[in-house]
């Protein structure tokens, strides 16, 4: 018997193997046919490397060459008029090479030796002719024409096999406006935008530490989307920053659009209903998780940044959490907790008791909810599960419509189809307050897609007391519970801190305790540095010299 299991496990190790060693060759095909241009130098002569970018990038209407002389040399600029500036690119690199038309020495005597050597006129150009400040050297085609493509303008001359990439991308963003959903009642009032120089600035101008590290890496092969990692070199678990990494490289689309898109990369269980990544579009929220050790993930054009790892009970945390007294945020904690926990148990037990075990209900309230349902002709499972679509399809309303329009459309709404519905017999007043109570405890989801996982594990919560009664709505929650516990964000379980239990970091779960006891960073995260700060000396000052 243990010879035919080793046997087994033998063969499904091999299989394994050739599935991975296939799949690997599978994607390096797929490399190389995508990756036609490659990394083959650039020619010498500006006639074939005008020919070679006008075959590649000609057939665009945006594209566009200036052809000029500078020091008796030809000189040419390629770029894309959707994307570059006009205005910086007339202003900083054409002019400034108009002035300097004339004869060039191109050769000068060494200081050392006294003979003749040639002037790298490039050099000469990136140091001391074009007044640009992001500016590098380019001597392939691929890393040409990505940099054209990313909005800078390619500078070739004749007789060179190098080129020079000039930053004149056209900065296309809105204002920094306030957050929409992670709205603070007295912290700081701005958020993220879909520019991701401004949203790095953002953080730093809040940490404002030199071992704030900013890894670039592109993803998607067609839209070539920049991505940033940041992270405390001294302070996160390097393994996570790996990890991080390996999964960023791996990363094989032609498109990345969003931010949720990568999280559906990143995340270790992609059928899970629950998040394992923290979207956010506080500058503030984000330093904060930096400091308590973990990572950041930021896509060019997405107004929200990922926090990796995360778990259950740090979703369940919102901002001002820290920008209130303790006492105060310790009450909104239960307060959001029992929420969110009626936004997913209160239709299914209410079905349960009310269809299988009525005798678990007081006998009065029994009575006066029979009274109300007298004239319902819909079965008690019918009738929530058409009020919970009439709430959904309000909610989807008011969301894409105008804000203006949507927040009428969703109290109108409201309440004149759920008046109409009980005036004409279709539920019992009782299963409208349920419903009612219901849509509003889920509002007080701190991150929005947690709430989005709520609302779907109501249905499926419904769907269980339908079938099995009281029986089926408590095997629901074990299930529920279950697949929780089975989840870890980049090896960090799910219900950390209270499964792997450790009671040091129950200080900021359930209760936060006052902001001067929280000197120390959470365990599960393994970060460098186990302490924040150094315990100041007024900490701890005898209280006889008060």
């Amino acid at each position: 018997m243990w010879k035919d299991s080793y046997q087994t496990t033998m063969k499904f190790n091999l299989f394994w193997r050739k599935s991975v060693d296939r799949s690997k060759r599978f994607l390096l095909r797929e490399k190389q046919a995508v990756n036609t241009i490659g990394k083959t130098p650039l020619h010498a002569s500006l006639v074939k490397n005008a020919e070679e970018l006008t075959e590649r990038l000609g057939g665009s209407s945006d594209f566009a060459a200036c052809h000029l002389t500078c020091l008796d040399r030809s000189v040419s600029l390629f770029f894309l008029r959707s994307l570059a500036d006009l205005d910086r690119l007339n202003r900083q690199v054409i002019t400034p090479l108009q002035q300097r038309a004339g004869l060039f020495p191109t050769v000068q005597p060494s200081p050392v030796t006294g003979d003749k050597e040639e002037r790298d006129l490039l050099l000469l150009i990136q140091e001391s002719i074009v007044s640009a400040s992001d500016i590098h050297r380019v001597e392939d085609w691929q890393t040409a024409i990505e940099q054209i493509l990313h909005g800078k303008a390619l500078l070739l001359v004749d007789g060179e096999t190098a080129g020079l990439a000039v930053g004149v991308k056209k900065e296309n963003g809105r204002n920094i406006e306030q957050p929409e959903t992670e709205i603070s009642v007295i912290g700081p009032k701005e958020s993220f935008v879909e520019a991701l120089n401004t949203n790095i600035g953002l953080v730093r101008q809040h940490l404002r530490d030199p071992y704030l590290w900013v890894e670039s890496v592109v993803v998607g092969r067609r839209t070539k989307q920049e991505t940033a990692v940041l992270y405390l070199m001294d302070v996160a678990n390097p393994s996570i920053v790996e990890e991080v990494r390996r999964r960023l490289s791996c990363i094989e689309t032609d498109s990345l659009i969003g931010q949720m898109q990568l999280q559906e990369y990143l995340e270790d269980n992609s059928f899970s209903l629950f998040p394992q990544l923290r979207p956010t579009e506080r500058p503030d929220v984000t330093c904060s998780y930096l400091i308590e050790g973990n990572v950041a993930v930021m896509v060019e054009g997405a107004s929200h940044a990922l926090l990796l790892p995360i778990t259950l009970f740090q979703l369940l945390e919102t901002v001002d959490d820290y920008y209130t007294s303790w006492q105060y945020a310790t009450l909104i904690r239960f307060v959001r907790m029992i929420a969110l926990f009626f936004s997913i148990t209160t239709p299914g037990l209410y079905l349960s008791l009310v269809a299988y075990n009525p005798e678990l209900i007081p006998t009065r309230l029994l009575i006066s909810m029979d009274a109300a349902r007298v004239k319902v002709s819909f079965p008690i499972f019918m009738e929530i599960f058409i009020m919970e679509i009439i709430i959904e399809i309000i909610r989807e309303a008011g969301v894409k419509l105008p804000k203006p329009v949507g927040q009428a459309v969703s109290i109108v709404g409201g309440i004149v189809i759920g008046q109409a519905a009980v005036d004409a017999n279709l539920v019992s007043p009782v299963t409208l307050v349920i419903v009612a109570l219901t849509a509003i405890s889920s509002f007080t989801a701190p991150v929005y897609y947690l709430g989005i996982t709520y609302r779907i594990l109501r249905f499926f919560l419904l769907v269980c007391s339908s079938f099995l009664g009281t029986y089926g709505f408590f095997l629901g929650l074990l299930l529920i519970h279950a697949h929780v516990a089975r989840l870890v964000s980049f090896g960090v379980p799910y219900l950390a801190p209270l499964s792997p239990l450790r009671l040091r970091d129950w200080t900021d779960m359930l209760v936060r305790i006052p902001m001067k006891k929280l000197q120390t960073r959470p365990t599960f995260l393994r970060t460098r540095k186990r302490k924040k700060a150094e315990d100041s000396p007024m900490m701890h000052r005898d209280r006889r010299n008060r």
